[in-house]
């Protein structure tokens, strides 16, 4: 594996090298202009025949650098953060080259403007899209509705002052409450949208009233879209719209109509869902009864899916199934609650060992095999311990007790501590 890892990242390496170099030679020791390659080209304006190559080349030098490092990070690395790594990596590479790109094109200062605003835009959504995963990580929901609510409110203004850059570069003299009407209509929903998102820390409450109003506000594109509109249509009652357009005013009508349409027609989707859901609940009963009524019915060997649970168990440590079988197959024979618990409490107690939120590469594969025997052993000693009940247990689970007592007893009892241990595990497994 390491072997395989440091071959990749030397053939990457020496890719990147080549390139990079290639370009470097090209920006920093030449003059060569975009006219230079018309030949090549189709039909160029004279402005852009006489840009610099550099201004496209630039960008792109940049944008491999980052996806070189992103490389490197997937080579060597794994792990939930290494993933979080490499993806904004590459985001940043793709974004870079954009706003590097309008950075440095010449001739116009607000096409150099939006080029930083595009940047920073891009930087706000990084950091959202880096906390937000690091939340579902950590287990905390309310970091991931604080930050949305600040990118909401930081992308706002950066539109804000994108729309003023445009304005302001196109020549035209617009009416300064115009202006102003704009930069306030777009701010004032932005920032509703932003407080409103703050209640998706809702959505994990233990109330279904308060849940339902956190799953809404976390649907932030709905939010956004929802305050943006209202925004509009609290300034047409406000009289602002009106006092920059007074023709406006004879859409009043429609505006309203519109208004109580779309009132209706959430009330009534709400309506529906609580009428389809009340319904629909009896027929479910009815599917859930009869489910319990066949299951219930299976007694001794009729649990012919034994072999399928042990596989799920000790391939994916998926215990759920095989653990209600097995206290249902302990309850029917008459085993009581206590002694249940007590057969069970080794698959009950049992847990993976957790995968490193970071680490090199290969660790992750050697834990695999780790905890694979280790829910070898777990299956053993609980096979074994329901042997002595004298139940009528099925032949699988008989197999599985007898042949493990003498060579899988003593080495499963506790995980392997290195991928080697592991490895020699799985090659024993194998050959069984």
């Amino acid at each position: 594996m390491e072997k395989e890892v440091k071959r990749r990242i030397l053939r990457s390496s020496a890719m990147y090298g080549a390139f990079a170099a290639f370009l470097i030679w090209v920006i920093y020791f030449n003059e060569f202009t975009l006219g230079d390659f018309k030949s090549f080209l189709p039909y160029l304006p004279p402005q852009l025949a006489l840009m610099s190559l550099h201004v496209i080349l630039l960008p792109v030098l940049v944008s491999i650098s980052i996806f070189y490092v992103a490389g490197v990070f997937s080579a060597a690395f794994e792990g939930s953060f290494n993933e979080l790594v490499v993806g904004s990596l590459y985001a940043a590479g793709f974004g870079s080259f954009f706003a590097i790109f309008l950075i440095l094109s010449p001739g116009s200062a607000m096409i150099n403007s939006a080029g930083y605003l595009f940047m920073a835009a891009f930087v706000v959504l990084l950091l959202y899209n880096m906390v937000s995963t690091l939340s579902g990580i950590w287990g905390v929901p309310a970091l991931k509705a604080m930050a949305a609510s600040t990118a909401i409110y930081l992308e706002g203004q950066l539109t804000i002052r994108l729309l003023g850059a445009f304005i302001a570069s196109s020549g035209t003299t617009l009416p300064e409450i115009l202006t102003v009407a704009l930069n306030e209509l777009l701010g004032l929903g932005m920032t509703v949208a932003a407080v409103i998102s703050l209640l998706a820390v809702l959505k994990t409450s233990q109330r279904a009233s308060l849940s339902t109003i956190g799953g809404i506000a976390s649907n932030y594109p709905l939010v956004i879209s929802t305050c943006v509109v209202g925004s509009i249509y609290f300034n047409y009652l406000r009289g602002s719209l009106t006092s920059i357009s007074p023709g406006i005013a004879n859409l009043s009508p429609y505006i309203e109509w519109t208004a109580i349409c779309v009132a209706a027609a959430l009330i009534f989707t709400r309506a529906r869902s609580g009428m389809q859901s009340s319904l629909t609940a009896e027929t479910k009963l009815g599917d859930w009864i009869k489910h319990v009524q066949e299951v219930a019915s299976y007694k001794g060997d009729r649990f012919l899916e034994f072999t399928g649970m042990i596989d799920e168990f000790v391939e994916r440590g998926r215990r759920e199934r095989l653990m209600v079988k097995l206290a249902m197959f302990l309850h029917d024979n008459g085993v009581g609650d206590d002694e249940i618990a007590l057969t069970l409490s080794n698959l009950i107690n049992y847990e993976d060992v957790k995968k490193p939120f970071f680490s090199s590469r290969g660790r992750a594969s050697a834990l695999d095999w780790e905890n694979r025997a280790h829910r070898r052993g777990v299956l053993w000693k609980t096979v074994n311990s329901i042997l002595p009940l004298d139940l009528r247990l099925p032949a699988e689970f008989k197999k599985i007790g007898y042949e493990n007592a003498d060579d899988e007893g003593g080495s499963m009892d506790q995980p392997s501590s290195s991928g080697s241990k592991s490895n020699a595990v799985g090659m024993e497994e194998n050959k069984k």
